[in-house]
Formats: C-alpha cells, sequence, structure tokens
C-alpha cells in the first residue's frame, strides 16, 4: 500500500476538494449515512447531534475513513498510471532532525506549543464565544476516556494525516515552501468550522507546517498536537468549573499574565532561531517534477 502514496501528491486545487467536499461534505453524509445505519439495527447507539461516551470517537473517525478511500484510490490510480508511463515515484525525503539532539527536540515540542498559547491568549479572548458555542466546547471537553481517544489521540493522528501527510506533503512539491504551509494552515482552520478554532488553528498550523517541512517527520507534528490538545483536556480536568471561553488573563490577573506573554515572546523566539539554525537543511523538492517527466515520456 505504501508504494501507492508515493506516487501520489495532491496540488492545491486537490487539496481543497479533499478538505471541503470529501471531508466536510461528503464524509458528514457517509457519517450520517453509516449512524443511520448503525441505529437501525441498533437504536439509540450514536448520536450526531448530542455525541456522548464511544459515539464521540466513533463519530469523529468515520469521515476520515471516507477520506482515506477516496485518497488511497487517487494514489492507487497514479501508481499504475506511472508505472504505464515508465516514471519514478514523487521524492519522499526521510525524518531527521540535523544537529538537534532528540532529547532536546522533545523537550523543545511543549515549550513551541505551551508559549504559543499564551502568545494567542488576547486573541482568543478578543474572540467572544456565545453560549451554544459554550455548551459545544463542554462536551468536546469532557475529562473522560472517550473524549480522551477522540482529542489527544484520533485528532491528531487522523489531522496531521490529512493536513501534513497528504496536502502539506503534495503541495510542497508543486509550490513555493511558504505558500504550501499557509495554505495547509489555512486548511486546517477552515475545517474546524468555527472562528473561535479556526483563527488559533491557523496559526498552529503555521508551526506544524514549519515543522514538518523543517523535519519530514509526522510522528513530531502528532506529538506537537497532541500537547495542544492535551494541555486543553488537563485544564478542563484541572477546572471543571472554568468556562470554555475562560482566558488565561483573567484566571492569573493581569501582571502574572503580562510578565508570562513577555516571557514566551522571548522563549518561542530562542527555541525557533534555535532549531531553525540546528535543523536539517530543507529538503529540496523537484517542483517541475510533473512537467520533466511528461516531456521525457513524449
Amino acid at each position: 500500500m505504501k508504494k501507492f502514496f508515493d506516487y501520489y501528491r495532491p496540488k492545491l486545487g486537490e487539496s481543497w476538494l479533499i478538505m471541503l467536499a470529501i471531508l466536510l461534505v461528503a464524509g458528514t453524509i457517509f457519517t450520517a449515512s453509516i449512524v443511520f445505519i448503525i441505529n437501525l439495527i441498533r437504536p439509540g447507539t450514536l448520536s450526531l447531534t448530542s455525541a456522548s461516551g464511544w459515539s464521540t470517537p466513533v463519530v469523529y473517525v468515520i469521515p476520515f475513513i471516507f477520506v482515506f478511500l477516496y485518497v488511497y484510490l487517487r494514489a492507487r490510480n497514479n501508481y499504475y498510471r506511472a508505472v504505464e508511463q515508465d516514471r519514478p515515484p514523487y521524492p519522499n525525503p526521510r525524518p531527521r532532525l540535523g544537529n538537534v539532539p532528540l532529547p532536546v527536540f522533545i523537550l523543545a515540542l511543549p515549550v513551541l506549543i505551551v508559549t504559543m498559547s499564551v502568545i494567542m491568549d488576547p486573541l482568543t479572548d478578543w474572540l467572544e464565544m456565545p453560549e451554544f458555542m459554550k455548551e459545544i466546547f463542554a462536551k468536546m471537553t469532557e475529562n473522560n476516556l472517550p473524549t480522551f481517544v477522540a482529542v489527544v489521540i484520533a485528532a491528531p493522528l487522523l489531522e496531521e494525516w490529512l493536513l501534513r501527510g497528504v496536502a502539506l506533503k503534495g503541495m510542497l512539491q508543486h509550490m513555493a515552501p511558504w505558500k504550501a504551509i499557509a495554505w495547509s494552515a489555512l486548511m486546517f482552520g477552515v475545517i474546524h468550522a468555527n472562528p473561535w478554532q479556526a483563527v488559533p488553528a491557523f496559526l498552529i498550523g503555521c508551526l506544524l507546517g514549519w515543522v514538518y517541512y523543517r523535519t519530514r517527520s509526522y510522528w513530531a507534528c502528532v506529538a506537537l498536537h497532541a500537547i495542544n490538545n492535551g494541555l486543553s483536556f488537563l485544564l478542563a480536568g484541572l477546572f471543571p468549573q472554568m468556562a470554555a471561553d475562560t482566558s488565561l488573563r483573567s484566571l492569573t490577573g493581569n501582571t502574572i499574565f503580562y510578565i508570562a506573554l513577555a516571557a514566551s515572546v522571548i522563549l518561542l523566539g530562542l527555541t525557533l532561531l534555535y532549531l531553525n539554525k540546528k535543523l536539517a537543511p530543507a529538503s529540496q523538492l523537484n517542483i517541475d517534477y510533473e512537467q520533466q517527466h511528461e516531456s521525457v515520456s513524449s
């Protein structure tokens, strides 16, 4: 199966098609159909509107199954076409850290997430959340095992596979890196389907995209994503009465918050400068791959 995916690199247009038409629209219809069939067999097993218990991770995962089927079929089709044309697979740079020791890189991941969370706090505080969204967020952060599986395990694994492992990897093959990173971050925000998550998701997506671009490590992005979601899950467990839109500044007070904000800006800047200098040089991809091989085959 892996050999198929080495021949598939979606461009910008197809990446948007996957996010909007396949994941959000077709995935929702596919999920509703599966839920309907399951509830027809065993009434009340799953719910789309008030997912609770193990309904939460199950309903979340189903649209990605549909997306995987689409990507798999497109990749398999590309593979057989490439074999007919005697075209080699796309370049597939291996994950690498360069001169950053693995323990240092592991320690840098929570630093990146925590400092960015502090820096983004004024922005998320400015985006006032209506009551119905607070209720939805409260359900999303319920402190139980099914929610943990959905938010801290399934979401990082599936979203990073789609956003970084499929879309960003593909767009890096076809356009300038900064454009590919920005587009993948925008897609990351859009699939969250609400501004209270979309804006922070875009900023986090830029970080995740840069980390993927420099390391080509899917698992590094999964770890960053899991730390980010796990931090929210942990806070919800430690402070169960805390409203979904509670800001860090309101919890700590102005003085402590502004000290933390200044420290976060400095620490994030130093960490990024260190990683930018010590990580392996960015992989050089041949963005004219298709044109070159089309001319050869003709």
